[in-house]
Order: structure tokens, then sequence, then C-alpha cells
């Protein structure tokens, strides 16, 4: 089984069953669609996450600048979300800044 939160970089929609499978409840993406070429879509991962029985979030970040109201939301949407919970951007670094400005902040 994962750990509760893991942190990861870009997924793709054919993934999203594996993950199920490993035991993962939920994913939250971080990217705005169109960050780069052949990026999967949001709307894409949002069916094969509900096909494979996931929940899926969508929370948009620039990752670089990120501020309080968005730390603030994300820790909420962690908080909600079902565990164990996969958390990815492009590369993983975004959600690591995200995730580490939550607990610093004392949010998570």
């Amino acid at each position: 089984m994962p750990s509760q939160i893991t942190l990861y970089k870009q997924i793709h929609p054919n993934q999203c069953t594996s993950l199920a499978n490993l035991g993962f409840k939920s994913l939250i993406n971080l990217r705005f669609d169109d960050e780069i070429d052949g990026q999967p879509k949001n709307c894409d991962l949002a069916a094969s996450a509900k096909q494979a029985g996931l929940v899926y979030h969508n929370l948009p970040i620039d990752g670089e600048s990120i501020h309080l109201i968005e730390v603030q939301s994300f820790a909420k949407l962690l908080s909600d979300t079902p565990k164990p919970v996969m958390v990815f951007c492009g590369t993983g670094s975004r959600a690591k800044r995200l995730y580490q400005c939550a607990c610093i902040s004392g949010l998570i």
C-alpha cells in the first residue's frame, strides 16, 4: 500500500487503473491544461480516474509563485480527500513545494 500522501510527476490516463490497483483512493492534479505540448488534458485524467474508481481533483497552481490562499486551498483539499492520495504535477517539484509550504504553515 502507498503512503498516505505521495508526491509525483505527471501521470497519464492509462495509469489510473494501475494506481487504483496499487491502493490509491484519490488523485490531485496541480497542472493547468496545455502547460506543455502532449500533456494529458484534465478532462481525460478525470474520466479515467472516475472509471478506475478514484476521486479526482484539479487544483491548478502556478509553479513559479505559490500564494498563501493556494496553500490553504490545497491543505483543505488534502484534508477532505480520501487517502492514500497521489498529488502530481509536471515534474513533481511543484507538488513538493506546495506540500512543504502547507507543512511549514502548520496547515497539515
